[in-house]
């Protein structure tokens, strides 16, 4: 069989990026470095104040670093106040380390509005003024309603875990930022886009759609063995999502099939280039009049694209050869799952994590052998990327 004659080549490829533990900082001499001073550690805990140990504490502050580049990354002003040296109030989002041991402990990301709204809300707090009615003071707090959503979106997009506050340190202000999670829109992205460029790949007869034009040999009717399979559970699986995530799905694929039509048009030119990709999305989301009942609480938009991507990948790979010829099968995937592998390879390892969990989910509910067996030599692959 085709895949697993790959496994060895891609094993070798794929790089096992384990991410290193944190080391203390230390001077040019050799001399640790500590975030909080012994004899202040020591004078805090006879007070009952116990702060993290360092490793904790030096973990936060690289977490801390990264939720700042992600913001910035997003084109928000961000800055870090680090613990040992509180910085003045900047405008922006302002990422801070709360150094005390148990949950009151962590990162957390607040807004800090610029400087004349600050002025003017604090202005109407101090005692010779003071009007909490003001409506200035109500406008300060709904910027900083808005802005802490918007931060909040950034940085579940970026992959990162926001918690409540009141899960974390009720006396803290800002965002408590718990660590990463995988990042569900990247993993329901790439699985969509290896689900259109497997089937456009069959229709087309090329991989990747190059121009080396369409190749004889793939009936309409081998078209459709070869993917009437994928296509079914992704319909069936779209039936059983509420409205909101059918509707995103839909946005996705046509975004991804307009992408993969332009880049067509690039390389072949108007009049050479597929227009069926675009249809293609359309007819992915189409609900089936007759749905199959599934079994179980209804599945994500990931779960299903996971089931349609393995469908499509053992149809292929699993076909006669009077369907389809097996070097050109070998070509369609191996372009396809490369696509795939790329993508991974820069992405953090709680997005490989959860893919290769929704792998193993989709093959263990596989009902045909053979499929069952190359979803998970497929899925096995994949999870070498994992530290």
């Amino acid at each position: 069989m085709p895949f697993t004659h790959r496994q060895g080549k891609w094993s070798i490829e794929m790089e096992n990026r384990k991410a290193e533990p944190l080391s203390l900082r230390t001077t040019d001499s050799g001399e640790v470095l500590t975030y909080i001073d012994p004899q202040l550690r020591a004078n805090a805990e006879k007070n009952g104040i116990l702060h993290a140990p360092e490793e904790v504490i030096a973990e936060r502050h690289a977490l801390a670093e990264a939720v700042c580049g992600q913001l910035q990354h997003a084109g928000l002003p961000a800055y870090v106040e680090f613990s040992s040296a509180p910085s003045e109030s900047r405008a922006g989002a302002r990422v801070s380390v709360n150094t005390m041991g148990g949950p009151a402990g962590g990162v957390y990301v607040g807004w800090n509005p610029g400087a004349s709204l600050a002025e003017a809300v604090i202005g109407f707090m101090e005692p010779d003024r003071l009007d909490l009615r003001e409506p200035v003071i109500e406008y300060g707090e709904k910027v900083g309603s808005l802005m802490d959503a918007a931060i909040r979106s950034v940085l579940v997009l970026a992959g990162f875990h926001p918690r409540d506050a009141s899960e974390a340190n009720d006396l803290a202000s800002g965002i408590p930022v718990a660590g990463t999670q995988p990042r569900q829109w990247f993993i329901v992205h790439i699985l969509a886009e290896g689900v259109l460029g497997l089937i456009a790949a069959v229709r087309s007869c090329a991989p990747s759609g190059d121009d080396r034009g369409p190749r004889a040999g793939i009936s309409a009717e081998g078209k459709a063995r070869l993917t009437g399979r994928g296509i079914r559970i992704m319909q069936d699986g779209l039936h059983g999502l509420g409205d909101d995530d059918r509707q995103e799905l839909a946005r996705m694929f046509r975004r991804l099939a307009g992408a993969m039509h332009s880049q067509d048009m690039a390389r072949r030119g108007f009049w050479a280039a597929d227009r069926s990709t675009l249809e293609l999305a359309d007819e992915l989301c189409l609900l089936p009049d007759k749905p199959r009942a599934m079994a179980g609480s209804s599945p994500t938009p990931a779960q299903i694209l996971a089931a349609a991507y393995l469908a499509l990948l053992g149809s292929i790979e699993l076909a006669d050869k009077d369907t389809v010829d097996k070097d050109h099968a070998t070509e369609i995937t191996s372009a396809w799952t490369g696509t795939l592998l790329r993508r991974l390879d820069q992405a953090p390892a709680e997005d490989r994590q959860e893919l290769v969990r929704l792998f193993r989910q989709a093959a263990r509910e596989e009902t045909n052998p053979a499929h069952r067996a190359l979803a998970s030599s497929f899925t096995g692959t994949i999870a070498l990327t994992d530290g």
